[in-house]
Order: structure tokens, then sequence, then C-alpha cells
């Protein structure tokens, strides 16, 4: 019989598995005129396929879903006027996704186009940290690295964020995205709904100055730079050591081949070394780059670290009362039917009792009319006291101290590791809060009309779960400083031990 876990553990890993919208190279449109006309039908589409297949329409946790769909396709409608080239076409779809609020949903664009414009800057670059926007490069002999901005055209920041970046992308309720996107608030992408900001005020080594701002295309090394300090720099998937702090380094759970070989490498030395982890200062779980992907690649490091039997008992408890909910619509019917056929024809196993049930659960609710195939575990529910009771068999406990590395784009399948990493008492994050995620998971997508991009539409919804829609990690030791290099995060580590 299935547990709880092995169902959660599965519904997690799934959405790294299912196959996104590939197309060949869409006719584009020649006129202004046909680029208006490509963005009503693409919203109107993205509208009604949502409206006909997403699990929020009959989410009875989320009643204000299919207003927020509304008020989704009404304010990208509303650009469509203004709709004359291809890069006003890709802000009004991004309008539309923005306004959904749902990081598992909405439309995304996919189209290359020599007539997008170049990205231009103010000669220097921002970055967010803690509760301020940052100078983080400059070619300009009146602004240095680490001068903040407090303003521009007599609006805040915050005001900045707000017409700048949420109307088009990221969610304004999540302080890890202000870390995401902070980049944005003073570059020029082209987008023709917004004005490029024509003074800024910055508080300086030199006191409170105002600059008349000069835009330009950015050069490389400005985007280099913005690159560095955004994640810092990537390191490999593996182990390395650092005097007496251990590093763990999780760029990706997307693995190619060398990755995979790699986490099977990383799980070999952690349980080969658990000897020398049990002395060390620190063990820090670097998930800088991260953008999710499967939950099992960090659940298995979590099991060399602290025993299979404790990851597998606390993680059954948590999810002890979530209960999978797929939206029975005949497009996500036929889909999931089609991924028990591709298993069966390439004789993968591992998933295919899930993904069968799941099949055949929702045809059945299909044809009865029923919304949802409600797919649940018979099995007791084991409380968390019970679950963190030591077990025969089980490994010494782990007592160093563990440093969960977190950026602020930190979502999906890497908020599933800090879900999992912060079971254990000795888990604290570190560095920026975490996005977050809505309860609708494992995607598959629907091509618009005109081919320039597709629906991103969830198949089903966690009722119940420990995590909530929209909740995010804070870090239990914040790190603001401009500098994520993996040397200035050791040192700064080292100091708060």
């Amino acid at each position: 019989m299935k547990t709880n876990l092995s169902k959660l553990k599965v519904a997690a890993a799934i959405s790294a598995l299912l196959p996104l919208f590939a197309a060949a190279e869409p006719a584009l449109p020649q006129t202004a005129e046909a680029w208006a006309s490509a963005a009503k039908a693409d919203i109107e589409a993205a509208y009604q396929i949502t409206h006909d297949n997403h699990p929020g329409m009959f989410d009875p946790l989320n009643p204000g879903f299919g207003a927020q769909l509304e008020k989704a396709r009404d304010d990208a409608l509303a650009l469509v006027p203004k709709v004359t080239d291809p890069i006003s076409y890709v802000m009004a779809i991004g309008r539309f996704s923005t306004v959904l609020q749902d990081g598992h949903a909405g439309a995304y664009t996919d189209f290359k186009h020599p007539g997008f414009p170049q990205t231009r800057w103010p000669g220097f670059n921002t970055v967010w940290r803690g509760n301020d926007l940052w100078v983080s490069y400059s070619d300009l002999p009146q602004l240095k690295r680490g001068d903040k901005v407090l303003g521009c055209d007599v609006k805040s920041v915050d005001t900045l964020f707000d017409e700048r970046v949420f109307q088009f992308q990221g969610q304004k309720d999540q302080p890890g995205h202000k870390w995401r996107f902070g980049h944005r608030v003073l570059s020029d992408y082209g987008n023709p709904f917004i004005t490029t900001p024509e003074r800024c005020e910055f508080d300086t080594a030199k006191g409170k100055q105002s600059l008349t701002l000069s835009w330009s295309a950015r050069p490389e090394a400005a985007l280099e730079a913005l690159q560095s300090d955004f994640n810092g720099d990537r390191l490999p998937v593996g182990l390395s050591w650092h005097k007496d702090i251990a590093w763990v380094a999780m760029p990706t759970f997307t693995p190619d081949e060398n990755d995979t070989a790699a986490y099977d490498k990383l799980v070999s030395e952690l349980t080969a070394q658990r000897d020398k982890l049990q002395q060390a200062k620190a063990i820090v779980l670097d998930l800088r780059h991260n953008q999710g992907g499967s939950s099992l690649w960090s659940e298995r490091v979590a099991k060399a670290l602290w025993g299979e039997g404790r990851v597998l008992r606390r993680l059954e408890a948590k999810g002890a009362a979530t209960e999978v909910w797929w939206r029975a619509s005949p497009g996500n019917t036929v889909h999931v039917q089609g991924i028990v056929k591709e298993f069966e024809s390439e004789g993968q196993t591992e998933y295919l009792e899930y993904f069968a049930e799941a099949a055949s659960g929702m045809a059945a609710s299909l044809k009865q009319n029923e919304p949802f195939f409600k797919q649940k575990d018979e099995v007791p529910a084991m409380s968390m006291a019970d679950a963190m009771k030591e077990q025969p068999g089980d490994i010494p406990a782990l007592t160093t101290a563990v440093i969960a590395l977190v950026p602020g784009q930190c979502a999906s399948a890497c908020l599933d590791a800090l879900d999992a990493f912060k079971l254990f008492d000795n888990t604290r994050l570190f560095g920026a809060p975490s996005s977050a995620d809505s309860s609708y998971m494992d995607i598959r997508t629907e091509a618009f009309p005109s081919g320039l991009g597709a629906v991103i539409i969830p198949n089903k919804v966690y009722v119940n779960r420990s995590r909530g829609n929209g909740e995010y990690y804070a870090p239990d030791l914040p790190y603001n400083g401009l500098d994520w290099s993996t040397e200035a995060l050791l040192q700064a580590i080292r100091q708060r031990l």
C-alpha cells in the first residue's frame, strides 16, 4: 500500500518530467494591426483555456480565482489598442500572466524577432538588498557601488517597483521578488507602456545627490556584473571543504546527465564523510541559481545528512493531511493519459502506477461531470511528535549547524528543499526571502492561435498542503550584502556562527 509520502514524493517530482510547449518558428505578424490582432486573439485564448482547465475555477479554497482570471484578461486586453510591434505584444501577454498572480499558470511568448529593442541602462546597475535599492555597478563618476537609490521623478522606490516591474512580472506581495527583480527598476527593456525615469536621487558617501539620467545601450561588462551580483558565482553540483566548513552546491534540481552523475557522487561523499561532517563547524547547503525542478535531489541530500528514516518519517507527518486533486477537464485528462502511454512505450515504471491511477480517475470523474479526481492515500496519519521519535536503525543524529543559503528566486522544488531541511532544528536559512508557490502544480501547455507562445496550465491542486498558497520563507539570518560570491558568503557565514 502506498503512503502519503510516496504519493507526495511523486507529486513533487513530476513537474520536472512534464513536456512543455515546443513548436516550429511561427509566421510573424507584419503590420501594427496584425500584432494587435494576434495579441487580442492570444489573450482571449489564454483566458478561455485557463478557464476550461485550471483547478482554481473549482477550488473551494480560492473562490476569487474566477474574478482574478477575468481581471487578467481585461487588463491585458486594455493594452491591445496600443500594441503595434513585437515588444508591445510581449508586454501585453506579460500583463495577463502578472495579474493572474500564479507562478504555475499564465502564458508566455516564445519567438525571435530582429525588432526587439536593445536593453538600455542609465549608466549604473541596481540590486535590491534588505529594504533598499542599491547601486551595484556604475560607469558614472558621481555614483559608486553601495550608493542607495532614494527615488526618481518624485516617486518612491516602492512606486517605481509597482509601475516599472510589478505591472508586467512578479508579485509585489513577495519580498523575494524585489530581490529577484531589483535590476529591472532602472533598466529599459523597451516596454512602451511605461516611461523611463528622468531624474533620480541618491544617498552617497558624499551625501545626497540628484542626477539627470542619460539612457544608452547597456554594455557587456555591465551585464556580466549584473549576472554576478544576482546570484554570485555558480558552483558545480558537489561537496567542497573550506577548512572546517562543508559546502554543498545544489544550483539545479533539473540536472542533465553530468549533473545527475554529480548528485550521485555528492550523496556518496556525504555518506562516506558523515563522521567528518559531524565534526564540521557548519554545513552550507548552497541553493544559489536554483530554479526548481524535482524535489528528489534535495531529498537524497537530506537523507544522506540526517538519515533516511528520519527524513521519510518527518516528510510523511508533514504531508499527512495533504490531498492531490486532479482537474478532470478533457484537455488535462488527455494529457495525463498521454503521459501514461509514453511511460509504457519507454518502459518507465517508476511513476507509471501513479499516473495510471490519475488518468483512470480523471476519466471517471470527467464522465460523471465531476471537476476533480481526488487522489488520496488510505493510511493512518503519523503525528510529527511520533515522526520525531528515534527508531532502531537510525544513524547517529546530525548535530552540526546546517546553513541553507537561499536566493530570492527560490521557488517550486527549491521550496520543497527548504520544507525538508527545516524539519530539523539545526537548520537555519541564510540570505534572502524566498519566492513562493501557488498550490497549483504539474503544468502542461497549449499553443497560442498565433503560435507566438503558449498558455501554461496546472493539472492539479494540493489541498491542505502544510506550506500555504503564496507562503514564502523568511531568512533566519538575513544577508543584505551586495556581494553574493562564495568567498563573501563564506566570510559572512563564519561571522554569524
